[in-house]
């Protein structure tokens, strides 16, 4: 099946066509092999969209594009529509309804379908807004797996056919546990992302073609990002021919840079250079980078010239801040949670004029669930994440460390540390 199949559909944007919305979504996603729940989930969120429209936009004809696609490992439904209608703060965490207040009411059920995604994102432009729902398929549970065996033969780069991507995958869960990603713990998921073109992988196999060793990344435009090292033998040449297998793969491609997250202890030395003081971040230059525009409020301009001078990257930075021009009312973030390492990345999904005070109730739900790390990550290639600087800083977030082309430009990532208060 491919991993790229599509259907649309446009639809008044009217109660009476809330049927058609939703058995366009429950047979599309039957037909990609959703699951009953994760297709209800997306079902739910296209109707909460389309009801809330609707009863918005009462007067008039107006027409609401859905966009259904699957992923492989994941399907997306997009919908969009005309106007600037969706009161986006119903997407964040710290959301709340309360029977005493209507307005909270009437977005309740934007509130659930926000709740019920894996994915969230919402863009605007011109006159039109987008919304994008992404869900996860669900695989079956880890089959059990040593977690390394002794190695028969010689090393050497693999293939990486379906079935040992799932046996590196087992091994990987079984060793590192959950300093892995948590994709690791299903297989079949790791195969299919693989499968899907949005992922690549690495393999070192033994003469019996049991893995050895294997890293695993993510495919960008610009920047791949991986995960590893896992090394499952005492051989000291595994990591280092499953990264070089990673950087010929990648070579191939139109990748400039290479990321890795939170490198494990069997990385080699001399393939990378640290982005993050403490060495939890690495970088890799693959291409000659030409350099393009970002945007940086005066609060870390600064921070952004140093670090691209000692990167030697070029970049033209044009410094923006608010200059009296109206903002949207309201801001919504995403927030990416790692409970067993006490970590989590905030990003923006809209930016508004309330951003002070949204940032600091997100940082104190944060706190009390026990996050130890809050990192927020800004998107130097949008002009109006920039914007946010202000809110972000006199929270407490102080810049960290850079990734080339992370999003639409570079990304500058903030952290929060526990001692610090906002």
């Amino acid at each position: 099946m491919s991993g790229r199949q599509a259907v649309e559909l446009t639809l008044p944007i009217q109660a009476e066509f809330l049927p058609v919305a939703t058995a366009c979504v429950e047979q599309t996603a039957q037909a990609y092999g959703m699951g009953r729940v994760e297709t209800m989930h997306l079902m739910l969120a296209v109707e909460e969209v389309l009801s809330f429209l609707a009863a918005r936009l009462s007067g008039g004809y107006h027409l609401l594009k859905l966009h259904c696609r699957n992923g492989r490992y994941y399907m997306e439904v997009v919908c969009r529509f005309p106007s600037n209608v969706l009161p986006v703060g119903a997407f964040n965490i710290t959301s709340t309804v309360s029977a005493d207040d209507e307005q909270s009411l009437a977005e309740m059920g934007l509130l659930l379908a926000a709740r019920t995604a894996d994915h969230l994102a919402v863009s605007a432009k011109n006159d039109d807004m987008e919304i994008r729902f992404v869900k996860n398929r669900q695989y079956p549970a880890l089959p059990t797996i040593p977690a390394s065996v002794a190695m028969q033969g010689s090393l050497r780069i693999a293939e990486p056919a379906p079935e040992l991507i799932k046996q590196f995958a087992a091994r990987v869960a079984g060793k590192y546990e959950r300093q892995a990603p948590a994709y690791f713990q299903s297989p079949g998921k790791v195969a299919d992302m693989v499968a899907s073109g949005d992922y690549g992988v690495s393999l070192v196999t033994d003469g019996k073609n049991n893995i050895m060793a294997g890293i695993f990344w993510r495919n960008g435009k610009q920047m791949a990002e991986a995960a590893g090292p896992y090394v499952f033998c005492a051989e000291a040449d595994a990591a280092v021919q499953a990264v070089e297998g990673c950087l010929q793969k990648l070579a191939r491609t139109s990748v400039l840079c290479l990321v890795v997250q939170q490198p494990t202890p069997d990385m080699p030395a001399g393939y990378f250079e640290p982005l993050a003081q403490d060495g939890s971040v690495l970088y890799r230059q693959l291409a000659e980078d030409n350099g393009i525009l970002v945007y940086a409020h005066p609060i870390f301009a600064d921070y952004l010239t140093d670090g691209y001078r000692n990167l030697f990257l070029p970049r033209d930075i044009r410094q923006v801040e608010n200059q009296g021009e109206k903002q949207s009312l309201h801001s919504a973030f995403a927030v990416r949670m790692d409970r067993p390492a006490g970590r989590v990345v905030m990003e923006s999904i809209w930016a508004g004029e309330d951003a002070l005070a949204v940032v600091g109730q997100h940082i104190q739900a944060l706190r009390q669930e026990g996050f130890r790390e809050i990192y927020f990550h800004l998107d130097t290639g949008v002009p109006e994440q920039a914007l946010l600087s202000p809110a972000l800083s006199v929270n407490g977030f102080k810049p960290a460390w850079i990734v080339p082309w992370g999003g639409e430009g570079d990304i500058l990532v903030l952290a929060h540390r526990e001692e610090e208060s906002c």
